[in-house]
């Protein structure tokens, strides 16, 4: 029998919720006052720290899923289910860092570059890879804002009995404000608090979960009476294969290289030294959250048992285990790492826009001042849009955030080789890209395509045939100036003692 929702006092949940979405509020006007230019907005001029940099690129990659979608689904497979993000997060930080982190740092600053677009355009010579990414990343990254919204919408609902879209829209205003006025730098100084909030949320709701099953004894003892496939890979329902393992080990490390809200985030570190503290700070953030959270899923099959609606198993143990008010700032804690992925997002998608198809190619005229002023207005607007879509809920959490994600992943491939391979040209990153996300979607779509990717997530081999493409076409075609390969490749055999 399913266990019912203990609904919380009001009066705490919503004078913690008020009091939090405040804090946030007050802070992009904070930092509205340091805002002064194009790359304080989406950057912060490059002077990001250790703390902001490493909580900030944490924050933004947790979401919604990590305290709500993935439990879910830990909850209905066992101790297996947690390799679906915890080996991924160890990584996710460091082997971007490794592969691309430094380069980046350097070239940022060097160059002056504030978006993946910049970057992208830049070394393949052409200004209409900015529009091109552009607008992929408005269909992409739109949804991926829209699964955060629909959290918050889901959590409103449950424990207040309000409709969703009160949640959806209290939560995207707050963002919305926050980013309009603040910028990346709204952004990431609220992802320091959201991501505190994350750490401290997943430290309490795992003592609780064993406090509540009695115990790290007693909780094995009852998962193996009740099947153990709870206890051992590939998990119950065989949910956790060794392809699938190690689509998600892949999935969320290298391929966060193609995700322009984390791409940025290099460019606001103030040197690679900065970048490499915070990769540690990162990592133990990221690891420790998602292994936490996850495992207290697996705990709670034993005291909540028989949950359909999988993903409240996270605020149940909070109400259960906790007095209203300590409940209710924890489920902000839930709130929070659907907030820190979409302010990150929502800065970079209003720069797809004004920067990358509006300055570069629609008005190549328009002041930086213009552009700021626009962006404010186009936050605005796409904001609007994401409200709309956590209303409309065209699909779970979980769906739209891997969809999005995958979408943006297969840009690994022309950042990748533009980054190593000096003979990469500009059709061989188109021809990639577009092939790449034509075998992405037909092998998550077509059934009978679906054995095609061996059992593996469609990404992978998507991305593989993207980099055969990319190698193939740029073979055949101009290899890229003198100019372009001396910018982007002789700049990293500069003997150079000062910091970047």
């Amino acid at each position: 029998m399913e266990t019912l929702v203990v609904q919380p006092a009001p009066i705490p949940f919503y004078t913690v919720l008020i009091f939090y979405l405040g804090i946030m509020a007050f802070i992009g006007w904070y930092a509205s006052r340091g805002t002064n230019s194009l790359s304080d907005y989406f950057v912060l001029s490059g002077k990001a720290g250790v703390i902001v940099s490493g909580i900030a690129y944490f924050a933004t990659q947790f979401s919604m899923g990590t305290f709500l979608g993935v439990p879910g689904t830990v909850y209905n497979v066992g101790y297996a289910g947690m390799a679906v993000s915890v080996p991924g997060a160890v990584f996710c930080m460091i082997l971007p860092a490794i592969l691309v982190g430094k380069r980046l740092v350097k070239l940022g600053h060097e160059y002056k570059f504030l978006t993946m677009a910049d970057y992208l355009s830049d070394r393949y010579g052409s200004n209409k890879m900015s529009s091109f990414l552009g607008v992929l990343m408005l269909v992409f990254l739109v949804p991926m804002m829209g699964a955060q919204i629909i959290g918050a919408g889901v959590i409103v609902n449950v424990f207040t009995g309000l409709p969703e879209w009160v949640g959806v829209v209290g939560m995207g205003t707050v963002v919305i404000l926050y980013c309009m006025t603040g910028g990346m730098k709204g952004a990431m100084l609220t992802d320091v608090i959201q991501g505190g909030l994350m750490i401290a949320t997943a430290i309490v709701t795992f003592i609780l979960s064993v406090k509540m099953g009695g115990g790290f004894e007693n909780i094995n003892q009852s998962l193996m009476k009740m099947n153990e496939a709870f206890l051992s890979f590939p998990g119950n329902t065989n949910y956790m294969p060794w392809q699938f393992y190690v689509s998600q080990i892949i999935l969320w490390s290298f391929f966060t290289i193609g995700q322009p809200h984390l791409f940025t985030k290099f460019f606001a570190m103030k040197n690679h030294k900065v970048m490499f503290k915070a990769i540690l700070l990162g990592t133990a953030g990221m690891w420790l959250s998602a292994t936490l959270i996850e495992w207290s899923a697996v705990n709670a099959i034993t005291f909540i048992p028989g949950l359909k609606n999988t993903d409240q198993v996270i605020p149940l143990i909070l109400q259960q285990g906790m007095n209203p008010f300590l409940a209710s700032v924890f489920i902000a804690g839930i709130v929070a790492a659907g907030m820190s992925t979409i302010d990150g997002v929502l800065v970079i998608t209003s720069g797809a826009f004004t920067r990358d198809i509006y300055q570069k190619i629609i008005n190549k005229k328009a002041s930086d001042e213009s552009i700021m002023k626009l962006s404010k207005i186009v936050t605005l607007i796409i904001g609007l849009v994401v409200i709309a879509f956590g209303i409309l809920k065209p699909g779970t959490i979980f769906e739209i955030n891997l969809f999005a994600f995958a979408g943006m992943g297969i840009f690994v491939v022309p950042v990748m080789f533009g980054m190593y391979w000096k003979k990469a040209t500009l059709s061989a990153a188109f021809a990639s890209v577009v092939t790449g996300i034509i075998v992405l979607i037909s092998l998550t779509s077509i059934p009978a395509l679906k054995p095609f990717a061996f059992g593996f997530h469609p990404l992978l081999p998507a991305a593989v045939v993207a980099a055969v493409v990319m190698v193939i076409v740029s073979l055949f075609t101009k290899t890229p100036s003198e100019a372009i390969i001396k910018k982007h490749f002789s700049i990293f055999k500069k003997v150079n003692k000062q910091e970047v």
